[in-house]
């Protein structure tokens, strides 16, 4: 068909329907605006009947107000009378503006409301003179009353009445109309529709013919659009499959299932390039038996695998001979017909070759899908190997670490054989004064003993080198895992805060609409209180990331000291009760003696038993009880128990219950909880030096536990204001008493086992600063061992206080260390520190600056002791 004829086709068959269209739809148009304008004068017309109605209601109401009150006297039956009269005049004008374009019906309405002010009038009258006594019956039984308000009934029937009418007339207008227009238009597209169609069936067929041949293009390029898609989506499959960080056997193995699935392949090898000599190996298979005739492994070029690596591109083999390789299953075997070498890269480098085995010949798609994934595969294998170099490379770290504290242990033992050997020497050179016969024996004894430790020296300061390097490699990464723990610390700390500013605005807007919502409806109020929970539950999970974050960083600020437990249940009880009676849940608590203290934070200990009870609380049974029990244990520490009936537990969700981001109501159908409240409550305790645990009992209820160290109540070993005599030992030498302020328990006991050698000498533990210097202004102790790295306040700010502190400015005052370089050394001698000692602590060093301490602490009060020493 020529352009000529095609157009005029299209203007018959197009151009003509599309102007009778307009056409139409230009009809239609004014036909609906006819429509839609004389449906608004109906709707007119029915507000207008709707105001009218309410004003005979307003006339009714007047009527029967002034009835009711003349008749009982009763001003309660002037309410309708009252607020009718207040609405007649404004509805009434209303209504006449609304038929401002019918004047009879506005003298109507006028008339009316002349004829009920009359009324009015004649109202307040009557009710006047029944208010005063009068006689308000003949001024009733003269009828003026009655003929108004039948004037005024009047006025209104005719009012209403002319507007139904006008309504009718209206409503007929419209059905007029509309047939007679939809006929004609009707008629009109029928016969023209006709004619259409009988001249454009010809050069319709024809254009059927060209519609035919267009789909067969269109069936082109739908296949090569499924080619596309087949591609694709074999892509995206095989990343999901890749998906996580499996090991490269794992990988290797996931990859050749994948492509025998999307393929259809009946045996599948993959061969990983060694790094050192570049061979390949297999290192996974598919479809095939491990047999000794299948070669494993393929030096660098050497057969169609190495080929196909050294050419890095695809190998298709068609017509394999007889003997290439056998399919064989249970009911039969086969050859295949076509094989396929994929070689892999990664970053423009062969790292492995994938030998693919078919029953058919390939199909160029199936060419081009595994020409796509090789270097995906290839990248994938090469993170998965360079995961495993990495865990290599850790497990080495750990074992050279291991290696590191046997290594140190030894040095131990060796330190502890040479003060032995010491010891022994200056026995021996008290032996020499009385034995001078064996004089010369002794000396050669001596002298090959002194050789011995002089080799040994030798060795342990090689050994002392060495560790020395690999301290500093440990302390180098340990400062790199504290940055970035710091770092994310800080970070979580800052969001915190930025979240809790809007969040807390979110609380207060929408507890401002709940509160400013005179009569809100269901859906408003359960939108709100979504909102109020959505926001206390964010805010909650806020805090308690902001608590994690404390803790990780070491930032959280402690001050364990003797607290009295009835006052912390006391206060638990008291924020807990109202959320329980909610609930209809019990309450239990046991009754403490007033000496009843332990060794805590006050605040921090508060929010653990807070905790626990409302978990107790939230995930106990409807109308259960929770009881709260204190019992006292055999290792000096007290255990506060709360139990609940709720539905229990089962032993695998008792063992991940400290885990982060467990959650208590998952399965129980209760009310979820953040997911880390009981892993902050863990760390507060163990930061506190105590324990917790539970126990659980499906059907029967759950029970938490924390245990915290007994104390004494405060203020009955601190009210020493002098200096005391300090006591005598067992051999009459004076007793020493040496303050040790330490937060670690273990640390704290070893310290007090190397004391106890001594028998003039008693320790004194304080666990952190603040206790330590008012137990040091209480006791006056000689000498002091400070650890630097305390909670809350450091070692160097309490060595400060107590040198300002003219009690206490006095005593030596020695560091301990853990992590301390020459600098940090020098910073604190010159800081003010009496001596500066390394962790581990060792024996020899420790008691030698015990006793040079012991020695300046004898000097008179006043003298400078640095400058002595110095």
């Amino acid at each position: 068909m020529d352009e000529k004829g095609f157009r005029r086709i299209l203007n018959r068959n197009v151009g003509l329907p599309l102007g009778l269209g307009l056409v139409g739809a230009l009809f239609f148009a004014l036909l609906i605006g006819y429509l839609l304008n004389v449906i608004r004068w109906v709707e007119h017309t029915d507000q207008v009947l709707n105001r009218a109605s309410e004003v005979y209601k307003l006339t009714l109401d007047l009527e029967t107000g002034m009835r009711g009150f003349l008749l009982s006297g009763d001003e309660d039956y002037l309410a309708p009378y009252e607020q009718a009269r207040g609405k007649y005049r404004p509805l009434t004008e209303q209504l006449i503006g609304m038929v401002g374009d019918n004047p009879p019906q506005v003298q109507r309405l006028e008339r009316l409301l002349a004829l009920q002010e009359q009324w009015d009038l004649f109202a307040q009258e009557v009710i006047g003179s029944r208010r005063d006594g009068g006689n308000y019956l003949a001024e009733v039984g003269r009828g003026r009353g009655k003929n108004l308000t039948d004037g005024m009934r009047r006025e209104l029937d005719t009012f209403i009445n002319s507007e139904r009418e006008l309504r009718r007339q209206r409503n007929a207008e419209v059905s007029s109309s509309t047939t007679w227009g939809a006929g004609i238009y009707l008629v009109v597209s029928i016969l023209f529709s006709a004619l259409l169609a009988l001249f454009g069936r010809r050069e319709l067929m024809n254009l059927s013919q060209t519609y035919s041949q267009a789909m067969a293009k269109q069936s082109d390029y739908a296949d090569e659009q499924r080619r596309r898609a087949w591609l694709g989506g074999g892509q995206t499959l095989l990343a999901e499959r890749l998906l996580g960080q499996p090991q490269v056997q794992e990988l290797a193995d996931r990859s050749l299932e994948f492509l025998a699935e999307y393929l259809n392949c009946v045996v599948a090898a993959l061969y990983l390039r060694e790094a050192q000599t570049g061979d390949l190996t297999r290192v996974a298979g598919y479809g095939f038996s491990e047999d000794a005739s299948l070669k494993e492994h393929f030096y660098r070029g050497e057969g169609l695998i190495g080929q196909a690596a050294r050419g890095r591109r695809l190998v298709c083999l068609d017509d394999l001979p007889a003997d290439y390789i056998k399919v064989a299953s249970s009911l039969g075997e086969g050859q295949p017909v076509s094989v396929a070498l994929v070689p892999l890269q990664s970053e423009d480098r062969v790292n492995g070759v994938v030998e693919l085995a078919f029953m058919r010949v390939l199909e160029p798609r199936e060419r081009e899908f595994l020409e796509a994934i090789a270097s995906n595969v290839g990248m994938a294998l090469e993170a998965a190997r360079y995961r495993q170099r990495l865990q290599e490379v850790l497990g080495q770290t750990q074992q050279l670490n291991e290696e590191l504290q046997t290594q140190q242990e030894e040095l131990r033992a060796a330190n502890e054989e040479l003060e032995q050997q010491a010891r022994v020497l200056k026995e021996s050179q008290a032996h020499l004064e009385t034995q001078q016969a064996e004089l010369e024996q002794t000396n050669e004894k001596l002298s090959e003993q002194a050789q011995t430790l002089a080799d040994q020296r030798d060795e342990l300061d090689q050994r002392n080198t060495t560790l020395g390097r690999i301290q500093a490699q440990l302390e180098e990464r340990a400062e790199e895992l504290q940055r970035a723990s710091r770092y994310k610390s800080e970070f979580l700390a800052n969001m915190s805060h930025e979240l809790r500013t809007p969040l807390n605005a979110i609380l207060g807007f929408a507890q401002l609409v709940e509160s400013g919502t005179p009569t809100p409806t269901p859906t408003q109020k359960r939108s709100v209180d979504q909102i109020l929970k959505a926001g206390w539950y964010l805010l909650e999970l806020i805090n308690e990331i902001l608590d994690l974050a404390l803790i990780e960083s070491g930032k959280l600020s402690l001050s364990v000291e003797p607290v009295s437990l009835t006052e912390v249940l006391t206060e638990c009880r008291a924020m807990v009760e109202s959320q329980a009676a909610q609930r209809g849940i019990g309450m239990a608590f046991p009754r403490m003696p007033a000496q009843g203290y332990v060794n805590a934070d006050r605040t921090r200990l508060k929010q653990v038993l807070i905790n626990l009870l409302f978990n107790a609380i939230k995930y106990n049974q409807p109308n259960g009880r929770v009881s709260v029990e204190c019992t006292e244990q055999t290792a000096g520490t007290l255990r506060i128990s709360v139990r609940d009936t709720g539905a229990g537990l089962t032993p695998e969700q008792v063992s991940q219950l400290f885990q982060p981001f467990n959650r208590l109501g998952q399965e129980s159908g209760h009310e979820e909880g953040t997911g880390i409240g009981l892993v902050v409550t863990q760390r507060l305790v163990h930061l506190m030096g105590g324990d917790i645990g539970a126990d659980s009992t499906q059907g029967v209820g759950s029970v938490f536990w924390v245990e915290m160290a007994l104390a004494s109540a405060p203020g009955l070993a601190l009210e020493l204001t002098e200096e005391q005599p300090a006591p005598l030992a067992a051999d009459g030498a004076e007793m020493h008493t040496v303050l040790y302020v330490e937060d670690n328990p273990a640390n704290l006991e070893l310290v007090e086992q190397i004391i106890a050698r001594r028998s003039n000498l008693r320790l004194l533990g304080a666990a952190d600063a603040s206790l330590g210097i008012e137990f040091a202004r209480v006791y006056r102790p000689k000498v002091i061992l400070m650890d630097i790295n305390l909670p809350g306040i450091s070692g160097i700010e309490a060595m400060k206080i107590l040198r300002r502190d003219p009690v206490t400015a006095h005593i030596p005052i020695i560091a301990l260390s853990a992590n301390a370089v020459p600098r940090d050394i020098q910073r604190g001698m010159e800081a003010g520190f009496f001596n500066y000692i390394t962790k581990p602590i060792k024996v020899g060093q420790l008691m030698d600056a015990i006793d040079a301490a012991l020695a300046v602490s004898s000097l008179p009060k006043g003298m400078d002791t640095q400058q002595d020493i110095a």
